[in-house]
Formats: C-alpha cells, sequence, structure tokens
C-alpha cells in the first residue's frame, strides 16, 4: 500500500514538471510572437527600375505606427542616406476609420544588376519584426544625343559620357622643378541641351604643392581664378565648358598626383509624371514643356595629371640669388650718374617673366660711404607670370668715387641652371650745393653726424631751416578732446530741443488762452500781483477800505475764476484761508486793514555799513597773497628764448618737459619741445612732438611747415599735400579737432531748434521744409567729420617709429623669425595688440608684426 502511494506521487510530480516546461514555452512562444510578429508591413520600391547615381525610395506602410529601421545592414552596391521622411494617411469608409503610417528611407545604386537588400530590423511601436529580402534591378540612365546639331543619327549615351570633367597642365614637360610655378585647368563639359549646375568649385586632393593666391581677383576660393565658358566639339557633340584655371608650385620633390571632385546638380523629367516608361529623358523634356523635374547629384571626378618634382641645383656659388624660378627678364638701374653729399638716389632692380615672384627676395646692398635704407619691393602677380621692383634709397655721405657692384641671379627652367644678371657702374659724388644737405637727419645716426651737430653748434651757426620757437602760448588742450567743450556742446544739444518745446508749449498756451476766457482771467491777475501789493504798501489806513472793494476783490474774483462782480462778503465765504476771509469781511463792514511795520532808516543805514566794512576786509586779505606769489614767480623766472639762441637745447628742451603738462598739453610747447628735439639730433621724436601738436592745433602753419621739414628728411610724404579730390577731403576734415567739429554739430542742431521754433512765422511751408532738410544735412556731414577722425587721424592706435631699422618680428618675441620687411624710421604705425613690452603693429600698407615697446610712441600718450 506505501509503495502504490509513493509511485502514485512520483507520476504526479514528474507530471507537474512537464506541465510547468509547457506552460514556460508557452510563455516564450507568446513572447516572441509580441517581439517578432509578422505585423502588417507593405514595402515597395520606387523608380522601377532604379537609376545608378540616382536616389531610389524604399517605403515601408504599416496600420499600426511609424515603422522604424533600428540598424542598416551593409549591401554591396548600395549606400544608404541618412534622415527619413514620415507622413499619415487616413480615410473613412462606412464610418470606419482607417489609417496608414509611411515611412520612407532613401538610398542610392552604386553599380548596374541585380541588387539585393537584405533583411531589416524594424520597431513598428512597442512591436519588431524582421523584413523578407528584397531583390531590385538597377541599371544606368540612357541619354539621346546626336552629332551635328541634329545632321547624324541620334544614339544612346550614359551620363559620364554627357557630364565629365578634365584636367591638363598647361606644360608639355613631365618633370617640374620645386618652386616653379605651373598652370593648369580643369574643365566640365556639358553637352549643350543638358540641364546642369556646377554646386562647387573642384576639390583637388593633392599633396606638397602650394597653389597660387587669386583671392583679390576671386574672394569665392582663393585657389582659382574666375570660371570661364566656352563652347567645344568632341566627338561631333557640341558641349558648354567651364573652364577653372589655376596655377601651383611643388614643395617637395617626387612624383605627384591627385584626384579633383566636382558637385554638380542634374535635372531629369520626374518618373511620377511620366505615363510610360522611357530611357530617354530628353524625349519626354522637348515633348512636354511643362514637364515635372528632379534634381539629381552627380559627382564629377577626373585624375591630376602625373607629373615629378625636381630639386634646384646647388645655389652654391651664385651670387644675389633673387629666389625667382622661370625666365625672366631683369635689369637694373640708377636714377643719377652724378652724385651728391646728402641728397639721395634710387638703384631699381626691375623684372618681369614667367614664373612666380612669392619666392622673391631682395639682395642686400652694402656701400661704404652711403647710407642704404631698407629695400623696398612691389609685386604684382598674376598666374605663372608677374613682375616686381626692388628700390633702394641712398645718401651719400663723403666725396670721392665710388663703385656699385650688384650682380643677381635667377634660376631658368629652360636653360636648367642659374642665370647671372650683372650690374656694374662708377659713381663720382661731389660736394652738395646745398648746405643743409650735408646734414642727414636720423634718430639712429653715426657719430659722423652728430659731430656735424656739434661743429654747427660750435661755430654759431644754423644747423638746419626749421622755424623759431614760438614766444606765446597757444593755451591748454585737454585731453581726452572731448572734453574741451562738452559744457558748451551739451548746452546747445539741450537748447534746440527746449527752444522748440517752449515754441510748442507757448503756441498750445495761446490757442488755450484763446479758447478759455475763465484761465485768462486767472493768467492776468497774476500778472498784476506785484503791482497790486506794491499799491497796498502805498496806501494808507485810511484807503484800506476803498482798496479791498476796488483791487482786491476783483484780484480775487479773477484768481479764482469766480464770476465778475462776486461781492467780498461772497468771496469771504468761499475762501478757505481763515485770516484773510476774516480781512474781507471786516474790510466789507468797517473798511479795517492792519498797519504793517517796517525797519527804520537809521537802522539800514547801519547794517549796510557794516556789510561794507566786512567785504572791503576780505577783499584785502585775499590780493595779498597773489601779490607776494606773484613777485615771488618773477625772482623765479627762466628765459628758454635766450638760452636757445645761446645753443642750450638740451636745457631748453628740459625745461619745457617740466612746463608740459600731458592731461591738458599746449600746442605750442609741444612744438617748442620738438624744435628742441630736433636741434640735438632727435628728429624722430621731434616728428612726435609736431605730430602731436599738429594735431592738437591743425590750423598753425608753422608747425606744419617743420613738420614737413622732418617728413622730407625721412623720406615720407608730406603732410597736407593735395593729389587727388580725396585728399583735399581729408585736408578740409583734419583743418579742425573732433571736438571741435562736434561744437560746430552742436551749434547746427541748436539752429535746427530754433528753425523748428519759429516755423509757424515762415512765410511758406517750403521754405521751412528746405530750411530744416538743410540744417539736418549740414548736421549729419558734420558728424562724419569726428567719426572718421576717430578712426583714422586722431586714432588712439596711432603711433610712430622712433627708431632706425627696427626689427619685426613674428611672434613677440627675440628669438622668434623676423619678418621680410622693415619699418623706417619715423613710420606711422597702428597699434592692434600690447602684450607686455611687445606692440604687434601695422603698416599704411597692411603689414603686420611684433616690435618692442620702445621702438615706437604713441600720438597720444
Amino acid at each position: 500500500m506505501y509503495k502504490t502511494i509513493s509511485h502514485f506521487n512520483n507520476t504526479v510530480h514528474a507530471l507537474s514538471g512537464r506541465v510547468a516546461s509547457l506552460l514556460v514555452l508557452s510563455f516564450l512562444l507568446f513572447f516572441s510572437l509580441q517581439v517578432f510578429s509578422a505585423s502588417d508591413i507593405n514595402m515597395t520600391i520606387t523608380p522601377q527600375p532604379a537609376m545608378v547615381g540616382e536616389p531610389v525610395r524604399l517605403q515601408l506602410i504599416s496600420s499600426e505606427d511609424y515603422p522604424e529601421v533600428i540598424e542598416f545592414p551593409g549591401a554591396e552596391g548600395i549606400s544608404w542616406r541618412q534622415g527619413v521622411s514620415k507622413s499619415m494617411q487616413t480615410s473613412i469608409v462606412n464610418f470606419k476609420r482607417t489609417s496608414a503610417y509611411i515611412a520612407i528611407y532613401e538610398f542610392v545604386p552604386e553599380k548596374e544588376g541585380e541588387l539585393k537588400i537584405p533583411a531589416l530590423k524594424i520597431q513598428c511601436g512597442k512591436k519588431k519584426t524582421l523584413t523578407d529580402p528584397v531583390t531590385f534591378k538597377a541599371m544606368s540612365r540612357k541619354y539621346t544625343v546626336s552629332s551635328n546639331d541634329g545632321k547624324t543619327e541620334k544614339k544612346n549615351a550614359g551620363l559620364n559620357e554627357i557630364l565629365f570633367a578634365k584636367c591638363s597642365l598647361l606644360t608639355d614637360r613631365k618633370s617640374i622643378y620645386i618652386g616653379e610655378e605651373v598652370s593648369f585647368e580643369i574643365k566640365v563639359y556639358g553637352v549643350r541641351g543638358l540641364d546642369f549646375d556646377i554646386r562647387s568649385w573642384p576639390a583637388i586632393g593633392m599633396e606638397n604643392v602650394a597653389f597660387h593666391d587669386f583671392s583679390s581677383t576671386n574672394p569665392q576660393n582663393g585657389h582659382f581664378a574666375s570660371a570661364q565658358t566656352s563652347n567645344e566639339k568632341v566627338n561631333g557633340q557640341i558641349f558648354n565648358v567651364y573652364t577653372f584655371r589655376s596655377a601651383f608650385r611643388p614643395i617637395a620633390a617626387g612624383k605627384l598626383s591627385g584626384k579633383i571632385d566636382i558637385s554638380c546638380v542634374v535635372k531629369i523629367p520626374n518618373d511620377s509624371r511620366r505615363s510610360s516608361r522611357s530611357s530617354d529623358p530628353f524625349e519626354d523634356m522637348f515633348v512636354s514643356p511643362f514637364a515635372n523635374y528632379k534634381s539629381v547629384e552627380q559627382n564629377l571626378s577626373c585624375r591630376f595629371p602625373e607629373f615629378e618634382a625636381v630639386s634646384l641645383p646647388d645655389p652654391s656659388g651664385t651670387v644675389n640669388y633673387l629666389g625667382l624660378i622661370g625666365n625672366w627678364k631683369i635689369k637694373t638701374e640708377i636714377s643719377q650718374e652724378n652724385l651728391k653729399t646728402g641728397e639721395p638716389a634710387t638703384l631699381k632692380i626691375s623684372g618681369s617673366g614667367e614664373g612666380t615672384i612669392d619666392t622673391l627676395k631682395a639682395p642686400e646692398l652694402r656701400l661704404d660711404g652711403f647710407r642704404v635704407y631698407p629695400p623696398e619691393t612691389k609685386k604684382s602677380p598674376a598666374p605663372a607670370t608677374g613682375s616686381f621692383e626692388i628700390r633702394y634709397v641712398m645718401i651719400p655721405l663723403q666725396e670721392g668715387s665710388t663703385e656699385i657692384n650688384l650682380p643677381v641671379s635667377y634660376f631658368s627652367t629652360s636653360a636648367g641652371k642659374y642665370v647671372e644678371v650683372p650690374f656694374n657702374r662708377k659713381l663720382k659724388v661731389e660736394k652738395s650745393d646745398n648746405p643743409q644737405a650735408s646734414v642727414v637727419s636720423d634718430s639712429g645716426a653715426p657719430t659722423t653726424t652728430q659731430a656735424l651737430f656739434t661743429d654747427k653748434k660750435i661755430n654759431g651757426k644754423k644747423i638746419n631751416d626749421i622755424l623759431y620757437l614760438k614766444k606765446n602760448l597757444s593755451g591748454q588742450v585737454i585731453l581726452p578732446l572731448w572734453k574741451n567743450h562738452i559744457i558748451l556742446i551739451l548746452f546747445l544739444f539741450i537748447l534746440g530741443p527746449a527752444l522748440w518745446g517752449f515754441s510748442e508749449f507757448r503756441h498750445y498756451r495761446r490757442l488755450r488762452l484763446e479758447n478759455d476766457p475763465v484761465l485768462r482771467r486767472k493768467i492776468n491777475a497774476i500778472a498784476r500781483k506785484n503791482k497790486l501789493l506794491g499799491e497796498i504798501r502805498r496806501s494808507g489806513p485810511e484807503k484800506m477800505h476803498a482798496m479791498i472793494q476796488n483791487e482786491v476783490v476783483p484780484y480775487l474774483n479773477d484768481l479764482m475764476g469766480l464770476p465778475p462782480g462776486t461781492s467780498a462778503t461772497e468771496l469771504a465765504g468761499k475762501i478757505k484761508d481763515g485770516e484773510l476771509s476774516a480781512l474781507l469781511r471786516s474790510g466789507a463792514d468797517s473798511a479795517y486793514m492792519p498797519g504793517t511795520s517796517g525797519s527804520s532808516k537809521s537802522d539800514l543805514r547801519s547794517s549796510l555799513l557794516a556789510s561794507l566794512k566786512k567785504f572791503s576786509m576780505l577783499l584785502v586779505l585775499f590780493m595779498l597773497p597773489l601779490s607776494l606769489f606773484s613777485e615771488l614767480s618773477t625772482d623765479q623766472q627762466f628765459n628758454p628764448l635766450t638760452a636757445y639762441n645761446h645753443g642750450e637745447f638740451v636745457k631748453v628742451a628740459e625745461f619745457y618737459r617740466k612746463q608740459l603738462d600731458m592731461n591738458a598739453p599746449d600746442p605750442a610747447l609741444l612744438y617748442n619741445l620738438g624744435n628742441c628735439l630736433y636741434q640735438i639730433g632727435e628728429p624722430a621724436r621731434a616728428l612726435v612732438m609736431y605730430e602731436r601738436a599738429l594735431h592738437l592745433s591743425p590750423r598753425d602753419s608753422d608747425i606744419r611747415e617743420n613738420l614737413n621739414l622732418v617728413h622730407r628728411k625721412f623720406m615720407l610724404p608730406e603732410v597736407g599735400s593735395i593729389d587727388s579730390p580725396k585728399d583735399l577731403i581729408v585736408f578740409a576734415r583734419d583743418l579742425l579737432r573732433p571736438d571741435e567739429w562736434m561744437l560746430i554739430a552742436a551749434i547746427v542742431w541748436a539752429i535746427a531748434g530754433i528753425i523748428l521754433a519759429f516755423r509757424r512765422r515762415f512765410a511758406s511751408e517750403a521754405r521751412f521744409y528746405t530750411s530744416i532738410t538743410a540744417a539736418v544735412m549740414v548736421f549729419m556731414l558734420i558728424l562724419t567729420a569726428p567719426f572718421s577722425q576717430s578712426t583714422t587721424s586722431y586714432s588712439p592706435k596711432t603711433a610712430y617709429a622712433v627708431i632706425k631699422n627696427m626689427q619685426v618680428y613674428l611672434l613677440p618675441s627675440e628669438t622668434s623669425r623676423q619678418t621680410d620687411f622693415r619699418i623706417n624710421c619715423g613710420e606711422k604705425l597702428f597699434i592692434e595688440e600690447e602684450r607686455d613690452n611687445w606692440l604687434r603693429v601695422r603698416t599704411d600698407n597692411g603689414s603686420e608684426g611684433w616690435i618692442k615697446g620702445d621702438s615706437a610712441e604713441r600720438l597720444m600718450k
């Protein structure tokens, strides 16, 4: 019995385990059906057949939710695009609503033939499914073209046969020297009738080359000149051709090549608008002018011709190599054969030819007995060609004969060797006829120049032709300049609108008075108040009753706006002031008027005498220290004019420096200090003083003359010279300081306010509008002057070089590489950045670099 029961229990346990396993399997099967259930998803591909290189749409439609591709599988010959387009369609049939959720993905076939899209994992709401693989056919689109404008039979051609690109070098040589500039062109061919657009400039993938800079002529892409269009016949077909020309130079040896890519868009008829499938889209285009078109991206590619870059031969043994590679014609000449001491001459090296001038470098010129300034280089670049000019300014320092030997060389690509251009000239230096020409002013002048200053000073002669010191001061000018007339300017700017507002107030007040007699009575009462009080003071007590009845009561009636004829008793009942009301009642009843008392004449006389005595004593105490100070100043007075005449220029300069207040400098003091600095051999710092003085007193001719003298010494253009209409405008603008222009603008503003204030007195509206328009235009024109000055002539960034042959660095460090240009002494600079003791400056011609902080002085400190 026990064994039977035990066997039964084992059987039950076994059945229970099987049931549990079946339940778990059923649950997993149910879950898998929910996750990977075959949802109702419809998948279509359009268009059919697909075209190689054109986008194809994969459309997924579900009735539950938007189908979403979880992961795109890799497929040979298919390139998936990013993004998805979603839409929903809803329809109601027999009161039953159905919805279709549509998701569209795009891909591009990359080759012809049978292509296969593998199974896609798709999520639709909370469910996931796996689609079946799909196979479709891709073919290349064919275009019908004809040769010789349709005179021969038509034929089908692929897109790559009617739209393609080519690249060619404009040289027959297969080897190119490093640094040699070679032109090339890229042509895009499109058969006539094909509607296409070029969406990008050619992208060149090539290393170890430097392209010519076309930024000045083509801001859109500095690697190419402006595109050109033309027509060419290729294999009997007429093509529209777009040509992109450029130039490059190799920078490393070896075989070089590259790839060129150009992005285009071709417009073709839309397949959805065509009733029947055709392999000739041009047929639809010409038959139906109202056809719908779609844009298809087409990337054109071509190879850059392969060439070999070879190194230049060893330049050792060449003289003054200019860095030019190509075929050049170079000429060296001097401005004059007969030279004189102290008078400048110019040595010029010029050339033109085939090659780049980006690598041009000026040779160093050293001449005994000459001061040679850093060369000035002028370049005129063009693709694979160019011209240049190098100028040296030389000043002979001593008489005698000299020989200039300056051969230069370049590398000729046609000859394959370095070519030398000789230059040898014998010159004779004579003594100058101008006695002042022997003194060459320079802040970095050698000892010889200082000796000349000393000799002239000892002999008691004038060492230059600068104008004399100013005896009288011209008055301080406060810095910043806007502080000088700020109170008057603000007053004038307020005056104009105030006058206009006051005029409008009077006008509307007059209109109101004309329409409101009560208000007019009140205003008249206020106007006669003082007169009434005076009559009351002069009247005796016996006349007070008549005064109240005849004067006070009518006055109060008008003031309060009561009807004329209101009696004193009625008036007293309407006045809230108890004392005045009582006076009116008592005056009406008994003519009572209380008397007034005042100070006696004797008391008044005593007070006046005491005040005069006190004022006189204070006046004497105030004047006493002034007289003592004046006498003390006279005793300690220093006469700078006498010291200047005696040649004590250093002492006079120190005196003027102590007198000078840079927060409110006097232009005359700056001018006199500049004269002293010029006399002691510091013309660069004298130039800075003259510039400061001229900016503070722009109409002073003495300052301008001395400044131009220093400019001539430094070979700088003169200030105030007019060579063009623009120079005339700048000269007229700089006749006044910015604060003076603002004062004139404020005056015109006030005049405009006066015109508006008296606008109703003009004889005609036309005259008023003409006057106010003229005032506004003049005001706006005047305002342009100070604003333009603040960024140019009066810019706080302006500075001047004060040392000779200033070294300019690429970075703010003495270990940094120097730039290929030099800044001359006295040259105008613009400070762009200040870092520690370094300044990043920009010259007038746009060159930039770093200089030491003590190499330049600001126009205004």
